[in-house]
């Protein structure tokens, strides 16, 4: 077993008495997702007993097994079977080698620190045949099924990682080399984005659009510069394209110019071209009552586009400024630890890149471990299979500039190592954390190890847009990435320096490497967890020629219900940016550096279980407060938030100053998805799912470890399981970890405010179906069953965790009661909380049967599959049977 990672400690593993054996909670939760033959092998039997027990159980037999478990969900099993299976047995289940499930404890996502940082003591489970009170109490889950689920409960039924065919093999997907032998000039990039808007507007309208051969002109400014352009036309129409490049303006920044029957696009660069022409595309999309095809052919066009475009803006000329160059993003669904080992679970695929750069997204970022990428020469074990990763980052990069997105690494760099491996290299020691210990950077070998990989790096992928860092996390990297303000890291050398000093440094020599080889490489430090005693300092120390990113919502003051705090990491709930924010852009801006911001416009850990958050008013507020800022862009999301979603595609309109442009807010936008009938009804649903959002009761305790993330999966416990709430991972039933700075009074309240309040919401948008016609629903359908679809799914979890405190707090106080003391009216009220999550767990059940993106997050997958809402229901029964009891 590789050592410095895993733990095991002396605490028993908690008990599921709903299931009658443990080899039958085995069976359950690894149904349809592993092999049997995988099953019967960790119960040393044969496969039979197992068909045989899950059809007792009442799961579907033969089982049908998704293969995307083992690819892109082994998170999720790992987390199903951490109280359940030996460390061995989990390696069985995965058919994993011991490393491999070392390293993806350790490098994916902080997963060894959800699980909790140590591994319970389990007895190994062995297949035996059912007592006959085991039998009698197994037919009692099958009745359950039977009753809450009866025969042809759904007739819809969407399978996990169903949202995957969103974005991998996607219909009409225009891809230039396969779908037509076209000749591509030297202005290759320019000639894509024309090329896939006429196919679109012959896709979409019947109009046939033709390109003229790109080609590079000589300007008749006085700067005499080269200028790029390119036609698109019909008989009818002409779109003229020009690339001038102005360093005045930023980036991407271009003018629409609208006459009769021409109209003109000026950029500064070739992505603003990009720009121009999506806002082409949407306008043309937003005035469908204008542009429906009346008796056209495709080589005749007779559109009001091509007739008249005076209805687009008028004749006008239409400025747009970028006001944030730099906008980059998280895939939905991307594999973190290791995600360019191998290329089927590919996480840029075409789909995804078209969804994300028509939602005004520019840059994507993958996790980086740079000994994986490039090959360290004193430790080369370390970097097998690095040709390969290579390939496939070269290749996502030349992607993804069809889409005009860059690709971006973080890195958490020098990763520790355990102790071990400084009996080669113990020049190298630096300090230690959680039995692993830093590459210490204040060392040469090591400066040179950064320096000298991050350039290999940008020289095997040139066109690499650049790298964001994080210096202080829960990774150990550097000799002070663990250490508090003002203490001293146990090394020798970075003790003798100050934290501002070697953080700086970190960033400064990654800089150097990238930038030896591409001087407009992108370097951005991230100051999440630099404290305010030496973050000042540090910027100072950084090179001008790196960008410094803070987190938006950073130390914003909190006043929920009376009780004060702040904000640590993420929130939607409470509209960014705050004073400590604004005083670090300044602080960089007046260094000489560009700053930026980190923010989350889907969700948050508030609730990541859902793709996004309809709060409308609060994004509205979210993104104009970034307007005067100083920032100059934007990092979209972590792991958490990267779904092409329409708060994604609302936040885009806010990305650059329009004159003379149509676009305003919420109420244009409304009636621009939902038409002008449902529209009044959802600005009032955002604008109640807002104020309703504005109760969350926000700490950073709060976000980790309360269940809102994992909604109605979360079991209910008759007695205190003793354990406690780990980081987005098991909420356990640790009330006190949950609520932090709140009572538990006040922390209930909110809750059940919240999802009152939320629920509210839910009939704006039912009124908004009841307002629309047939015909109408039928063009707004997809709109409104993906509002529909989020809000309830976020109401379950909202409402679910206002359940599970009351249950706590009752349970508590049932099991505090002297013998002699009524508790009956406790008992009812138990009983009726048990019911009511037993409905919640059934409503989002019927959900996630509609939608497959419901309950997962791409550094979590699946918080829960079918089978645990079922569990749940199974779970809350048999408590609710033994509550009645204790009233007779």
């Amino acid at each position: 077993m590789a050592p410095g990672v895993f733990q095991k400690k002396h605490i028993k593993a908690i008990e599921f008495p709903h299931f009658p054996t443990l080899q039958q909670a085995i069976v359950w939760r690894n149904w349809e997702m592993v092999p049997v033959n995988r099953i019967a092998k960790i119960l040393q039997t044969n496969e039979e007993s197992i068909l045989q027990s899950a059809e007792d159980m009442g799961l579907n037999v033969p089982p049908k097994i998704n293969k995307y478990w083992l690819e892109r969900g082994y998170i999720t099993l790992i987390r199903q079977n951490w109280q359940l299976l030996t460390y061995e047995q989990i390696l069985i289940l995965l058919d994993w080698t011991d490393e491999k499930l070392q390293f993806t404890l350790k490098e994916d996502d902080f997963l060894y620190h959800k699980l909790g940082m140590f591994k319970p003591d389990i007895e190994q489970a062995v297949y035996k045949p059912l007592s006959e009170k085991e039998k009698a109490e197994t037919r009692k889950i099958s009745e359950i099924l039977s009753k809450h689920f009866p025969t042809n409960y759904l007739s819809q039924v969407a399978e996990p990682f169903d949202f995957l065919n969103n974005f991998i093999n996607v219909e009409n997907n225009i891809n230039i080399q396969e779908s037509e032998n076209v000749s591509i000039s030297s202005m290759q990039r320019l000639y894509k984005f024309a090329y896939r808007f006429s196919k679109k507007m012959e896709i979409k309208w019947n109009i046939k659009l033709e390109i003229n051969d790109a080609q590079s002109i000589t300007g008749k400014t006085e700067e005499n510069e080269l200028r790029d352009s390119i036609t698109i036309s019909s008989e009818n129409l002409k779109i003229l394209i020009n690339v001038k490049p102005d360093q005045s303006l930023p980036s991407e920044s271009h003018e629409i110019e609208i006459e009769d029957k021409v109209i003109s696009i000026m950029s500064v660069d070739e992505n603003g071209v990009l720009r121009g022409l999506q806002w082409l595309e949407k306008q043309i999309d937003v005035k469908e009552d204008s542009f429906i095809i009346r008796n056209s052919k495709s080589n005749s066009c007779q559109s009001n586009l091509c007739q008249n475009n005076e209805h687009l803006v008028g004749r006008k000329t239409i400025t747009r400024k970028t006001r944030f160059e730099l906008r980059y993003i998280y895939s939905y669904f991307a594999v973190y630890g290791d995600p360019l080992s191998d290329p089927k679970n590919d996480p840029y695929p075409e789909g995804l890149l078209a969804s994300l750069s028509e939602m005004g997204v520019n840059g994507v970022w993958l996790q980086g471990v740079l000994y994986s990428l490039v090959p360290w020469d004193k430790v080369p074990e370390l970097s097998t299979g690095w040709e390969k990763r290579i390939e496939g980052l070269r290749n996502i990069v030349k992607r993804a500039a069809d889409y005009g997105i860059g690709v971006y690494l973080y890195f958490n760099e020098p990763r520790a190592m355990p102790k071990e491996f400084f009996d080669k290299y113990p020049e190298w020691r630096g300090s230690t954390s959680n039995e692993i210990t830093s590459l210490c950077t204040s060392h040469k070998d090591i400066q040179d190890y950064l320096r000298n990989s991050i350039a290999r790096l940008f020289t095997e992928v040139p066109d690499l847009a650049g790298l964001f860092t994080i210096t202080m996390s829960e990774n150990h990297t550097n000799c002070y990435s663990h250490t508090s303000s003002g203490n001293k890291p146990d090394c020798p050398l970075c003790s003798k320096r100050s934290q501002a000093e070697v953080i700086a440094e970190v960033n400064n020599i990654l800089a150097e490497g990238a930038h030896s080889v591409k001087a407009d490489a992108r370097v951005i430090a991230w100051m999440w967890g630099w404290h305010p005693d030496w973050s000042d300092e540090a910027i100072s120390l950084l090179n001008k020629d790196v960008m410094v990113m803070c987190t938006s919502e950073e130390a914003m003051p909190t006043n929920i219900a009376g009780i004060k705090g702040q904000v640590i990491d993420y929130t939607m709930s409470i509209p960014s940016p705050g004073q400590r924010s604004i005083n670090n852009w300044k602080k960089a801006t007046a260094s000489g550096h560009k700053a930026m911001a980190k923010v989350q416009f889907n969700n948050t850990w508030e609730c990541s279980a859902v793709p996004y958050l309809p709060v409308m008013d609060l994004l509205h507020e979210y993104v104009n407060g970034l307007s005067n800022s100083g920032v100059t862009g934007m990092q979209l999301s972590w792991t958490l938030g990267g779904y092409p979603s329409l708060n994604l595609e609302f936040a885009s309109q806010l990305y650059w100053d329009e004159e003379n442009s149509t676009n305003s807010g919420i109420e244009d936008f409304a009636v621009r998805k939902y038409g002008v009938e449902a529209a009044p009804y959802i600005i009032k649903a955002w604008s109640t799912f807002s104020d309703a959002f504005r109760e969350f009761p926000f700490h950073i305790s709060v976000l980790y470890t309360a269940p809102q993330n994992y909604g109605p999966m979360n079991l209910l416990h008759e007695k205190p399981t003793g354990y406690r709430a780990t980081m987005i991972g098991f909420p356990y039933d640790d009330l006190n970890t949950w609520r932090a700075i709140y009572s538990e009074d006040i922390f209930e309240k909110q809750f059940n405010k919240l999802s009152e309040k939320w629920k509210e919401g839910l009939k704006f948008v039912e009124q908004a179906k009841s307002s629309l016609n047939q015909e109408v629903v039928s063009k707004t359908s997809p709109w409104l069953l993906d509002l529909e679809n989020v809000s309830t799914a976020a109401y379950c979890h909202f409402r679910s965790t206002y359940l599970q405190i009351r249950f706590v707090r009752l349970r508590n106080e049932l099991l505090n009661l002297d013998d002699y003391q009524d508790n009956t009216s406790i008992i009812k009220e138990i009983i009726a909380v048990i019911e009511e999550e037993i409905q919640i767990a059934k409503l989002l059940y019927d959900i996630i049967k509609k939608d497959s993106r419901i309950g997962y997050e791409a550094s979590n997958h699946y918080y829960y599959t079918d089978r645990d809402l079922k569990e749940k229901i199974i779970n809350c029964e048999y408590l609710k049977e033994k509550y009645l009891r204790m009233l007779k």
